[in-house]
C-alpha cells in the first residue's frame, strides 16, 4: 500500500502549496517616481549644452519656432504635482560661445520670445517660471520677423541653462540646451558631387575621385563635400569642404589635390520649377570677401562676373540643368577663360556633375 501513501502524501503537499500562495499577498506596481526626487530639467537638454537646430527660410515674414525649449519637472509623486515650484532659466551667452566658438549671439532686436516666465534683464539675463500646481512644464517659443537680415553664411545662438528649482526639486543633467539659428533656403544643404570634368587644353586636370577611399559620405566612394550656402532666398554658393572649405571647386592635379584659383560657383534657382536660371562666378563680384582661393576685389561685376584671372562660370544649356524630386541636382556648366581660349565661347573646361543631396548642414 506504499502507493496510497504516497499519493496522500503528494495531496498534503499539494494542500500546503494551495494554503501558502492564499496568504501571499500579490505585487503591486509602484511608480517609480514615488522614491525618487523631482527632476528638473529642459526637454533634450545636457551638461554641457545639447545644441538643438532649427533652420528658418530666408524670407521677410515672420517665422515661429514654437516650444522651441520646454522646462519641465518630472514628479516624484503626485503629491509633488500640488506644489508650486519656481524655476529661473538663464539667456546663457556663455553656453552658446562654448558650443561652437563661431556662432553669433542672435541680435535682441532681430526676435520676440512668448512664454509664460518672466524676463529680468537683457542678454544674459534670467528667466522665472512659477509652475503652479497642477502644472508640470512651461515653454520658450521665438518669434524671427524677418529672416532676411541675418547673415546667410552664419549660424547664429541662444542659449538657456536652468540654475535653481525650490520646492525641492533637484536639477537634472537635462539642464542646458543651445538653440542653434540659420537662414536657410530650400536647395541650401550637403551634397556629395560625382561626373567627369574634362580640361581642353591638356593640363592634367581632372574630377576629385578617390574611389580606394571611403570618400564622402562612405556610401558614396569618390564623391566630394560640397555645402551649397544661402546667400539669397533663390541663391547659394557651392562651398568645397573636401580640400578648401571655401568657395570653390576641388580638383586633381596628376592625381593630387589641388583646386581652381579664383573660381567659384554661385547659383540662381527658378522657384517656380527648380531649373537652374543663372550661374556666375563668385570671384567675379568685387563686393565678396577673399577667400585662400582668390580675392574678387578685381572682378568685373554684373553681368559677366569675370575673375582678374578672366575666369567665369556659364550654364551648359545641353544639360538637365534642374532638382530632382530627392533634392539631387544634375548640372552641365562651363569654365571660361578668354586669356587661355581665344575662340569664342572660350571654353576652358566642362563639368557633367550630380550634386546628390545628403542632409542639411
Amino acid at each position: 500500500m506504499k502507493y496510497i501513501n504516497l499519493t496522500k502524501n503528494i495531496a498534503f503537499i499539494a494542500m500546503l502549496s494551495l494554503v501558502f500562495l492564499a496568504c501571499k499577498k500579490p505585487k503591486v506596481s509602484t511608480p517609480m517616481g514615488d522614491a525618487g526626487q523631482t527632476l528638473v530639467k529642459i526637454l533634450g537638454g545636457g551638461t554641457p549644452a545639447n545644441v538643438i537646430k532649427n533652420p528658418v527660410d530666408f524670407v521677410p515674414t515672420p517665422t515661429v519656432l514654437r516650444d522651441a525649449i520646454s522646462v519641465r519637472r518630472d514628479i516624484a509623486n503626485e503629491s509633488e504635482l500640488q506644489k508650486t515650484m519656481i524655476i529661473t532659466v538663464k539667456d546663457d551667452t556663455a553656453a552658446v560661445r562654448a558650443a561652437n566658438p563661431n556662432y553669433l549671439h542672435l541680435p535682441t532686436a532681430w526676435y520676440t520670445i512668448q512664454t509664460q516666465g518672466v524676463k529680468t534683464g537683457g542678454q544674459a539675463g534670467t528667466y522665472t517660471f512659477t509652475l503652479a500646481p497642477g502644472v508640470y512644464s512651461q515653454e520658450i517659443s521665438i518669434t524671427i520677423p524677418n529672416a532676411t537680415l541675418f547673415n546667410p553664411s552664419a549660424l547664429y545662438g541662444l542659449g538657456f541653462t536652468i540654475m535653481t528649482a525650490d520646492a525641492a526639486g533637484k536639477i537634472s543633467t537635462q539642464r542646458s540646451v543651445v538653440i542653434e539659428i540659420g537662414a536657410k533656403n530650400q536647395w541650401d544643404g550637403i551634397y556629395a558631387v560625382t561626373g567627369p570634368m574634362i580640361e581642353l587644353t591638356g593640363q592634367p586636370w581632372t574630377q576629385w575621385n578617390n574611389p580606394a577611399s571611403p570618400g564622402f559620405p562612405a556610401a558614396n566612394g569618390g564623391a566630394w563635400e560640397g555645402h551649397l550656402v544661402t546667400t539669397g532666398g533663390a541663391q547659394c554658393i557651392l562651398v568645397d569642404q573636401t580640400i578648401w572649405g571655401s568657395c570653390g571647386h576641388p580638383m586633381l592635379n596628376a592625381g593630387a589635390n589641388s583646386g581652381f584659383g579664383s573660381y567659384g560657383v554661385v547659383i540662381d534657382f527658378n522657384p517656380s520649377n527648380g531649373t537652374i536660371a543663372n550661374m556666375h562666378n563668385y570671384y567675379g563680384n568685387p563686393t565678396n570677401a577673399a577667400t585662400n582661393l582668390g580675392n574678387p576685389a578685381s572682378g568685373s561685376g554684373a553681368p559677366l562676373f569675370e575673375a582678374s584671372n578672366s575666369r567665369r562660370v556659364a550654364i551648359d544649356p545641353s544639360g538637365v540643368n534642374q532638382v530632382q524630386g530627392n533634392r539631387d541636382i544634375l548640372l552641365k556648366y562651363f569654365m571660361l577663360q578668354r586669356t587661355v581660349i581665344a575662340a569664342p565661347p572660350h571654353v576652358r573646361i566642362t563639368f557633367d556633375e550630380k550634386w546628390k543631396y545628403v542632409g542639411s548642414r
